[in-house]
Order: structure tokens, then C-alpha cells, then sequence
């Protein structure tokens, strides 16, 4: 215990020095309207485990029970004396719903038989939870002996655990559930961190709500504060709120009373900061606005709500220790006095009561981002054409926004039109550079448009520079004639965007692209037909050299006749067998193929009938050369 203790300090120590986790959502009244609406919409009911949880939910909501249904016959008539679990969820609505039935039998001897050693941690539950409801006798002793075994058998189960903080609150308070007070930290441990914001267990919402309404129920029952830092109940409340919108009635329900006891419990509740109304601030509305509740959206009593500080994206600090006045339902503070520039301002805010509570957690660490918009004039116009090449302003115009320069502007590609302006912010009164700012040149006769960036220099003064020799083709397509000039400005945090007719340029360039090129002219016209002409095949060679190359071709064969011939081939030896014939036809054929395949056959074909005769004159050849064989063997040995 002390080594445990040590560590939770260490643990503390670190969760203060951090500080950086807050709250900024609430189960809202709307949210809390649509969780009744999901335990109304569940009648009638069609099962117990549905009727328990929504009972629950309507009873902790403090909301009437509609007379849909006769809720008392419903669970009476539902009932399973041989089931714990059904008999846990009758118990339930007959505690919940002041139901008056009398005892059913056997009800009370199986209850007593479950809870006993041997039975796992949630039947063990269920059955003390209905003897606590029903009245019935509890074992205190035997109760305890079975949690511990049940602990013991699986050491590493949250849910569990969970389980039996609960069921130690159905027992009497001088019970000895020390063991059962040191499941929390461990349990706590357990959970996951998502983003250095949110904890949650593996299993999800049921498993995380179970937990942190056990862990809050379990405390108050022994009264002791439970091991868990500040960080990490804000985090377990930040992960409950992304889950607010649960549809079904077991999620509502539970997700409710873990809500419902983090907004109010004997030892931690989270303090909310929340903005009320608007998060857009300028001179029309100076005044920020805050509440401060719990997670529950309940107001807490009187308060001195300080911004401690307001940082722009940069880090620029525009305020320091300003205090809210405190109206009917929030407080409030006027921004505007600090002169803030256009942006998104994170405001630190702390609340400290007017009564102390040592309850409220992370009411040193509140935070809400507001955003400062601004309207925006146009100062300082300057229009002039200039001289490329001399660098001299040929003409220099003023004008104040929005009136827009009568006389039309004339420039030609030897020249340059040159816009220079500043935009100041109306809040602040100080040069401003908005995300946004375009001039726009619209061609009257065909309306073509074409769109420059007006570039801010170092000093925030805006500068458009049209070299119009240098863009005539690529961006007007050298059409010369007049060009509407408007200046357009925007941005998130400017409250009047605007588009400004300055007036009219008229734009001379050096080609007439009125008059299109042969090419452009000839692009769409038939092209002459191609002609493909084939490749004129080689002459054949005279009669002689082909008559020559054929008696070349024939001669082997003629000098192996007549060597044969010369020799005395024996031919009397030749087997008049089928194999034999077929075989020497075949071979024949082979020859004769290769002749078609080289004059007239294809290599498809030629392939189809080799696989034939192939085929024949293999199966010939095999029959002879066994016949052969045979023949040699029927001789006498030497």
C-alpha cells in the first residue's frame, strides 16, 4: 500500500505539472430530451433486459413512467424462478418501478445458490443485487468469500472488477471491502489513452461506463476518495461525451449514470467551460460569453470567472487576467477592449467559487476559442501606367473605394498598369492582410475573365503589376480591346467581403488575333488522302538457276541410289508387314508435307496433319522395329 501510494503521488504530481487536458462538451438538456425520448420509444416492452435499463434511465432522470404499458404485470408475468438473470431484471423493475407483487417461489433458493463460491462475477452480482432489491437475506460473509474467488480467477478482467465495486454496495458498510478498494487503481490503469485526451477500455462504452460509475458509487458507499487523478477523469468524461449519441436503451442508460455521477459525486466532478451564443466576435458583438457546468449542463453557484489569458494562432497574448461579469445564466467579457486583431483566439479561463468546493476538477484549465472578425476599408488607391522600358508613369490616378474611375484607362504592351492599395482593419485600426485578394479583368465583348493575385509587399501594401506586352498572349490570347477592372477581397475573419468595380482598362497588344493564321484557318479542313503504297516485290530469278538449284536438290538422292545400286543393296530383307508399310509411307508423307508446307500450306495446317501422320508412322515404326527384334531372338547362338 505504500509503494501504491507513492506511485499515485508521483502519478498526481505529473497530472498537475500537465494541466493541459479540459472538458468542452456537456450531455446538453437536448441531449438528456433524446435520451428520455429512447426509453419512451422502447414501450411496450418486448423483453426485461430492454424494460430494466429503461426503467432505470426514466427513474434516474426523475421522468414519469408513461401508463403505456402495466410495467409491474409485464416483469411479474416474464419471470424465470430458475434464472438469475431474469430474476435480477423483475428485481430491478420492482424496485425501480415501486412494483407490488408477491414473492414467487423458488425465486429466494436460487438466488441463494448463486451466490456462493464458484459462480463467476456477474451472475454473483446479479444475485446479490436482486436479494438487495427484493429484501431477501444477504450472506455478507459467504458473498465475500465468493468475490474474492471470482477476483482470483480472473485477475485481469475489468468488467469484473467493475462488477465488484458494485456489488460491494449492496452490502452492509462495516463489511471489510478493503480488497475490493484496491481493484481501482488497477483497473484504472488499464484503460487506453487516445490522443493525450480521452481513456477508455478495450470493450468500449458499456465496459468504460460500467467502470467509472462503479468506481464513483463504490466510494461513496465506503466513503473514501477513490485512486484517480484529475487527468484522468477528464479524460474518462471527454471520451463519454464523444459517445453521446447512443441509440439503443442499454447504452443510454448506462452512459447516463456514469455521466449523471461524474456531475455529481462526493469527491471529483469536471468542470465545464462552454461558450453561450455565438463564437464570432467583433464590433457589433464585443462580448464573449461563458458557462460554467458541470457535465450534466448544470450551472454551479456563484463564481469569479477570469480569462487568464487570450492567444492569437501566432502566440501573441492580446489579454491578461480579465474578469467576467457574471450574468443571469453565464458570464461575460468584452473582447473587444483589448483591441485584438481579425483571428482565432484561444481564451484560458479560470473559475473560482464563491463558496469553496474541493469537488471541482480542471477549473484552472478551461479554454474556448472565439473568432475575431473585422470589417475592412480600402485606403491609399493608386492607379498608374508606366513605361517599361523607361520606368516613367505615364498617368496617375486616385480613387476612393467604391466609386470607380470614369475615364477609361489606356495601356499598350510598351506599358505597364500598376495597382497599388492597403486594407486596415476597422477594429484594430492596423494594416491587414487578408487571405484573399484578386484583381479581375472581364473582357465587355466576349466576357472572358482573367484573374491575377494583387501580391502584399513587406510594408502590408498591396501591389498588382500587369506587364501587358509580357501576358498578352499567354493570358488574353493578345484579344486587344476594353477590360472591366474589379478588385475583390475575402477572407474567414472579414465581415464585409467585397467586389469593387475600379474601372476600365483599354488594352492594346501587338498581334490582332481577329484574324487567324493559315494554320487556324486550315486546321479543320480535309487533309489529302495518303496513298499507301506496298513494297514491290524482287524479281524472280531466270529458268536456268532455278532448273539448276532444283537437279542440285535431287542429287543426293540419285547418288544414293546408285551407290546402292553398286553396292547391291539387299532389299529381300524388307518385312511385308503393316508396320513396315505404314511406317515407310509415313516417312514418305513427312517428306511430302514438308514439300506442301513450303509450297501452298500454312504452319497451322502443317502442324494438324504432322500430329497425324506423326502419330501413324510412330506407331509403324514401333510395330517394325519389334518384329525386328522378335526375328533376331528366334536365331540360333552361335
Amino acid at each position: 500500500m505504500a509503494a501504491r501510494g507513492a506511485c499515485l503521488l508521483v502519478v498526481l504530481a505529473f497530472a498537475v505539472y500537465a494541466g493541459a487536458v479540459s472538458l468542452s462538451s456537456v450531455l446538453s438538456v437536448e441531449d438528456q430530451v433524446r435520451f428520455k425520448q429512447t426509453f419512451y420509444n422502447a414501450m411496450p416492452f418486448k423483453d426485461l433486459k430492454t424494460a430494466a435499463y429503461a426503467i432505470i434511465g426514466l427513474k434516474l432522470m426523475k421522468a414519469e413512467i408513461p401508463p403505456t404499458q402495466d410495467v409491474c404485470k409485464f416483469a411479474k408475468d416474464s419471470i424465470d424462478s430458475s434464472s438469475v438473470i431474469s430474476i435480477f431484471y423483475v428485481s430491478a423493475i420492482n424496485s425501480y418501478a415501486n412494483c407490488k407483487f408477491p414473492a414467487v417461489q423458488g425465486v429466494e433458493a436460487t438466488l441463494s445458490n448463486a451466490a456462493k463460491e464458484g459462480t463467476d462475477m456477474i451472475k454473483l452480482y446479479q444475485a446479490v443485487s436482486a436479494q438487495a432489491y427484493l429484501g431477501l437475506k444477504v450472506d455478507t460473509a459467504e458473498v465475500l468469500k465468493a468475490v474474492k474467488a471470482a477476483i482470483n480467477s480472473d485477475e485481469d478482467s475489468i468488467l469484473g472488477a467493475a462488477y465488484a465495486m458494485l456489488l460491494a454496495t449492496k452490502l452492509k458498510k462495516d463489511a471489510d471491502v478493503s480488497f475490493i478498494t484496491d481493484l481501482i487503481e488497477d483497473t484504472v490503469a488499464q484503460a487506453d489513452e487516445v490522443d493525450n485526451s480521452y481513456l477508455q477500455f478495450e470493450a468500449g462504452l458499456l465496459t468504460t461506463s460500467k467502470v467509472v460509475s462503479a468506481i464513483y458509487l463504490y466510494s461513496e458507499h465506503i466513503n473514501q476518495a477513490p485512486a484517480i487523478t484529475e487527468e484522468q477523469v477528464i479524460k474518462f468524461a471527454n471520451y463519454l461525451l464523444t459517445r453521446k449519441h447512443v441509440q439503443s436503451v442499454e447504452d443510454s442508460c448506462v452512459l447516463f449514470l456514469a455521466l449523471d455521477k461524474l456531475g455529481n459525486n462526493a469527491f471529483h466532478v469536471p468542470v465545464v467551460f462552454q461558450l453561450y451564443g455565438s463564437p464570432v466576435v467583433s464590433d457589433d458583438n464585443k462580448m464573449v460569453k461563458v458557462r460554467v457546468t458541470n457535465v450534466m449542463d448544470k450551472a454551479f453557484g456563484k463564481m469569479t470567472v477570469t480569462g487568464t489569458s487570450a492567444e492569437d494562432a501566432e502566440g501573441t497574448t492580446v489579454l491578461s487576467n480579465k474578469v467576467f461579469t457574471a450574468g443571469p445564466d453565464n458570464y461575460e467579457l468584452n473582447f473587444m477592449t483589448s483591441k485584438p486583431g481579425p483571428g482565432v483566439y484561444t481564451i484560458s479561463i479560470s473559475a473560482k467559487p464563491h463558496k469553496e468546493d474541493k469537488r471541482l476538477l480542471g477549473a484552472t484549465s478551461g479554454q474556448v476559442k472565439v473568432k475575431v472578425v473585422t470589417k475592412v476599408t480600402v485606403e491609399d488607391v493608386e492607379l498608374s501606367v508606366v513605361d517599361k522600358e523607361q520606368n516613367i508613369k505615364a498617368k496617375t490616378l486616385s480613387v476612393k473605394h467604391p466609386e470607380a474611375i470614369s475615364s477609361v484607362i489606356e495601356a499598350d504592351y510598351h506599358q505597364k498598369v500598376v495597382m497599388k492599395f492597403s486594407l486596415k482593419s476597422s477594429s484594430s485600426g492596423e494594416l491587414f492582410t487578408p487571405h484573399q485578394a484578386f484583381v479581375r479583368l472581364t473582357n465587355q465583348k466576349t466576357n472572358q475573365e482573367i484573374f491575377f493575385v494583387a501580391e502584399p509587399e513587406p510594408s502590408k501594401v498591396f501591389k498588382f503589376d500587369l506587364d501587358v506586352g509580357a501576358t498578352a498572349k499567354d493570358s488574353f490570347g493578345s484579344l486587344s480591346g476594353r477590360y472591366k477592372m474589379d478588385l475583390i477581397v475575402g477572407d474567414a475573419v472579414v465581415q464585409n467581403p467585397f467586389e469593387w468595380n475600379v474601372g476600365v482598362l483599354s488594352l492594346t497588344f501587338g498581334e490582332d488575333p481577329t484574324k487567324p493564321s493559315k494554320d487556324k484557318e486550315n486546321m479543320y479542313h480535309a487533309k489529302p488522302e495518303i496513298e499507301h503504297m506496298f513494297r514491290i516485290p524482287e524479281k524472280r530469278p531466270p529458268k536456268a538457276v532455278s532448273t539448276a538449284f532444283t537437279v542440285l536438290v535431287f542429287l543426293p538422292l540419285a547418288i544414293m541410289l546408285i551407290v546402292w545400286i553398286r553396292l547391291g543393296a539387299n532389299v529381300s530383307n524388307f518385312p511385308f508387314s503393316l508396320g513396315a508399310i505404314v511406317f515407310h509411307l509415313g516417312l514418305g508423307a513427312i517428306f511430302v508435307l514438308y514439300y506442301l508446307f513450303f509450297v501452298s500450306l500454312n504452319m497451322f495446317t502443317t502442324l494438324k496433319l504432322l500430329a497425324l501422320i506423326g502419330g501413324l508412322t510412330f506407331l509403324g515404326g514401333n510395330s517394325l522395329l519389334s518384329n525386328i527384334a522378335a526375328r533376331r531372338g528366334k536365331r540360333p547362338a552361335m
